[in-house]
C-alpha cells in the first residue's frame, strides 16, 4: 500500500487542528481540513511510465541499485508526474507531463493511486499544449471521489500545491496565491502565480484553494524568482470542447550558420483519441511541419549559404589540411571558412589505435584510427566494435545514487544505414538506444583509410529523432575533411567500393617496391626508390577541397602530400592554385604574384626550418600548352621537405624528378 507523505509544515498545521480559536478564523487558515486530506488521498494519483525491461548497456561494475530508496528500487514504473481528478470521468494533468507531443520510447503512460492500482488512459477530451493541460478518461476505472472546483479565486490567499514527489509519495506545501502574468506570446490568458514550493514531480498536479478546491494546475517553476506557475482550472474548463491544440513558436537554426526561419505551427485535432492515436498525430504533423521550416530556411537563403554568394569566396580558393574533420561554418565576419574543434583529448586505442576529440558549437567531432589487428571491412561493420572503442576515449556514466558509474558498451546499433551527402560522400548512420533514461545517441561517420571520422550527439529519444538527425543530415554536406593513411591503408579502403565517395573513381593509388603511381581527373604523377623510399608504411594525404569547375562547385583532390614514412617527415607536396578573386584580401593576391613571378620560396631556392630542408617550384605543364603562366587561372606547385640539412643541388634534382614526372589535366 502506498502512503500520503506531508511536508513538514503541513504536518505541523494538522496538529493544532484541535486549536479551536485557529480553526474558527477562516480567513488566517493555512492548513487543510481532514475532509480535504482525506479526499487527496483519493483523488491525486502519480503518473509513472513502465520501467523498460531491456538494458542494452554493459557497466564496468554491477550498478549499485541498493544506495536507491527501497520504494524506489524496487519499483517497476518511473513516476514522471501528478494527475487528479474533477469528474468521475475526468481526469487533469499537464500535457507536459503526459509526453503527447514528442517521441519516446516508453510507450504509454498510466495512473496510479495509493493502493498502487494501475489504470491506463482510455481516450484523451481536451488537450493544449500551449495552455498545458490535458483532460482525459481511464479505462476501467471512474473516479468515485474528486475535487470541486474554484473559478474564480481571489489574490493573496492561501493555496496549497499537491504532487507527488518521484515515487516518494505525495507533497502538500502551502503559499499564497500572489500575482497573475501574461501569456508571454500575446497576453491571450493570465497565469496563476504562487509561493507554496513546487519540485520535479508536481507538474501536473492541482493547486488548491483552503478549503480543498482546484484553483489551478501546477505547471513549472520559476527560473529566477521563488513564483511558480499554474494555469487557472477555469482556463482547462473553458478551452475548447472534444480538440486537441498545439501552437508553437519555432525558430529553426542551425550552428553552422546565422541564418534563423521563424515559423507558427498551429493545429487543431478532432477528440476523443486514444493516447497513441494523438501521440501519432501530434508527432507525425509537427515533424512535417519542422521539416518544412528547415527546407524553407535553406531554400530562403540558399544564395547566402556556401557554397553560393560573396561570403564563399574565401572558402572557394582555400585548401587546408584537416585529417580531423573540420566544419564549414559562418563566420562573424560573415565569411564561410573551415573551422575545427580549438581543443582536442586523445585516448590510446591499442596495437597503434587512438581517439581523438573534440566539440564544435553543439557536437562531438572525433577522429578514429582502428587498432592494426582490426581489418577495414570489421572496423566499418561491427557497429558494436566501433562504439566499445569510442567508450574507451569518452567518458559515458550512468548515476546511480550518488555514485557514477562508466559505460563500457551500448551494445549493437539498433538502426545502421547510410546516408549520401550532396557530395557523394556516403555516411554510416547508427543509433543507440540508452532505455533508463528513454536516451538515444546518434553517430554520423564517413570512413576514411584508416578508420573514421565521426560526429556524434546525444539526447531525448524525440529530440535526436526528430531534432539532431534532420540537422546532421544538413551538417554532412558542409564537414571538410582530408583523406589519410598509409599505402597498406589506402590498399585496403580503395578496395571497399560501397564505402568510398563517389569522386574516389576517378582516384587510383598503386605501388609496388619499384614504383608509384597515382591518378585523379586533373592530376598523375609515378615515382621510383630513387626519388623517394616506398613501402607499405608510406603514407599519403589528399587535400579535398571545393572550387568551382566550370559553372558547379566541386569536391575534389586539391592537394596530394606522399611520404617517405609514417615515422619521418620526408614528403613532398603537389598544390592546386587558383587565381584569386578581386574580391579577396590581398594576401591571396600577394602569394599568387609569387608563383606566377616564381619568387621566392618558389623560385627553387632550398631553406632550412625547424629541422627540415625545403623547396618549392612551379609546375609549367597544363593549361592550354603555353609556355607562359601569366594568364593561367590554374597553377600547380610542388615543394619537397627532406628531414635534415640538405645541399641546394641535391634537392634541387629530386624536385625536378617530381616535376618531370607530373601530369596536369587543366
Amino acid at each position: 500500500m502506498r502512503t500520503i507523505r506531508f511536508c513538514m509544515a503541513a504536518m505541523a498545521m494538522l496538529l493544532l487542528a484541535g486549536n479551536a480559536a485557529l480553526a474558527d478564523d477562516a480567513q488566517r487558515r493555512n492548513y487543510l481540513d481532514e475532509k480535504s486530506m482525506q479526499l487527496i488521498q483519493e483523488a491525486v494519483f502519480e503518473v509513472v511510465v513502465l520501467k523498460p525491461a531491456k538494458d542494452s548497456l554493459s557497466y564496468e561494475k554491477p550498478l549499485p541499485f541498493d544506495l536507491l530508496p527501497f520504494a524506489i528500487r524496487t519499483d517497476k514504473y518511473y513516476s514522471i508526474g501528478t494527475a487528479f481528478a474533477i469528474g468521475p470521468d475526468q481526469f487533469v494533468s499537464a500535457s507536459h507531463v503526459m509526453n503527447l507531443d514528442e517521441e519516446s520510447q516508453y510507450p504509454e503512460v498510466l495512473l496510479r493511486d495509493t493502493e498502487g492500482a494501475l489504470y491506463a488512459i482510455d481516450k484523451i477530451t481536451k488537450f493544449s499544449d500551449h495552455r498545458d493541460f490535458v483532460i482525459f478518461s481511464l479505462k476501467d476505472k471512474k473516479a468515485d471521489r474528486y475535487f470541486e472546483v474554484n473559478r474564480k479565486p481571489m489574490l493573496n490567499q492561501t493555496v496549497f500545491a499537491v504532487g507527488n514527489a518521484l515515487g516518494q509519495g505525495v507533497v502538500i506545501r502551502d503559499g499564497l496565491y500572489t500575482s497573475n502574468t501574461k501569456e508571454e506570446v500575446d497576453g491571450a490568458w493570465d497565469w496563476m502565480r504562487f509561493s507554496a514550493a513546487a519540485s520535479p514531480g508536481n507538474s501536473g498536479g492541482p493547486l488548491l484553494d483552503r478549503d480543498g478546491k482546484v484553483v489551478g494546475i501546477v505547471l513549472r517553476k520559476s527560473s529566477n524568482e521563488n513564483l511558480n506557475y499554474a494555469l487557472s482550472i477555469a482556463e482547462a474548463l473553458d478551452a475548447k470542447a472534444a480538440i486537441a491544440s498545439s501552437y508553437k513558436k519555432a525558430a529553426y537554426r542551425l550552428d553552422i550558420m546565422d541564418m534563423t526561419k521563424m515559423g507558427t505551427y498551429k493545429k487543431e485535432i478532432s477528440l476523443p483519441k486514444s493516447y497513441g492515436e494523438l501521440k501519432r498525430e501530434l508527432v507525425g504533423d509537427f515533424n512535417k511541419f519542422s521539416d518544412r521550416l528547415l527546407k524553407d530556411l535553406l531554400a530562403e537563403y540558399r544564395g547566402d549559404i556556401f557554397p553560393n554568394g560573396d561570403g564563399s569566396i574565401q572558402m572557394l580558393h582555400s585548401t587546408y589540411s584537416a585529417v580531423f574533420p573540420h566544419m564549414i561554418m559562418k563566420g562573424e565576419d560573415g565569411n564561410w571558412d573551415a573551422f575545427f574543434a580549438e581543443e582536442t583529448k586523445r585516448a590510446d586505442l591499442g596495437k597503434n589505435g587512438y581517439l581523438t576529440y573534440g566539440n564544435m558549437k553543439n557536437s562531438l567531432f572525433l577522429y578514429i584510427q582502428k587498432p592494426d589487428d582490426i581489418s577495414l571491412k570489421t572496423f566499418y561493420s561491427d557497429s558494436k566494435l566501433f562504439m566499445d572503442l569510442v567508450l574507451k576515449g569518452i567518458y559515458f556514466n550512468r548515476q546511480v545514487a550518488s555514485e557514477k558509474i562508466k559505460i563500457t558498451s551500448f551494445g549493437k546499433a539498433v538502426e545502421d544505414y547510410r546516408h549520401t551527402d550532396a557530395w557523394g560522400r556516403k555516411w554510416f548512420v547508427r543509433t543507440w538506444l540508452m532505455e533508463y533514461t528513454d536516451g538515444k545517441i546518434i553517430t554520423f561517420s564517413l570512413p576514411v583509410p584508416n578508420g573514421f571520422i565521426t560526429i556524434m550527439k546525444a539526447g531525448q529519444t524525440g529530440t535526436v529523432d526528430s531534432g539532431y538527425l534532420p540537422d546532421l543530415k544538413v551538417y554532412a554536406d558542409f564537414v571538410y575533411l582530408s583523406y589519410y593513411g598509409t599505402l597498406k591503408q589506402w590498399q585496403e579502403f580503395l578496395a571497399m567500393k560501397d564505402a568510398v565517395p563517389a569522386v574516389f573513381s576517378t582516384v587510383e593509388l598503386n605501388f609496388s617496391k619499384k614504383e608509384l603511381q597515382f591518378r585523379s581527373k586533373r592530376l598523375a604523377f609515378s615515382y621510383t626508390p630513387e626519388v623517394m623510399k616506398i613501402t607499405e608504411n608510406s603514407d599519403a594525404s589528399l587535400l579535398f577541397s571545393f572550387f568551382r569547375d566550370g559553372n558547379k562547385v566541386v569536391w575534389d583532390v586539391a592537394g596530394v602530400t606522399m611520404g617517405e614514412d609514417k615515422n619521418n617527415r620526408t614528403v613532398f607536396t603537389v598544390y592546386r592554385n587558383i587565381k584569386p578573386a578581386k574580391e579577396l584580401r590581398d594576401s591571396y593576391h600577394s602569394d599568387w604574384e609569387n608563383i606566377v613571378g616564381r619568387k621566392f620560396p618558389y623560385n627553387s631556392s632550398a631553406y632550412f626550418k625547424e629541422g627540415q630542408t625545403i623547396i618549392r617550384s612551379v609546375h609549367a605543364g597544363g593549361g592550354d600548352g603555353k609556355n607562359s603562366t601569366a594568364n593561367r587561372q590554374v597553377l600547380y606547385t610542388v615543394t619537397l621537405d627532406v628531414e635534415g640539412s640538405v645541399e641546394q643541388q641535391a634537392m634541387e634534382s629530386r624536385l625536378a624528378k617530381i616535376d618531370a614526372a607530373l601530369a596536369v589535366a587543366e
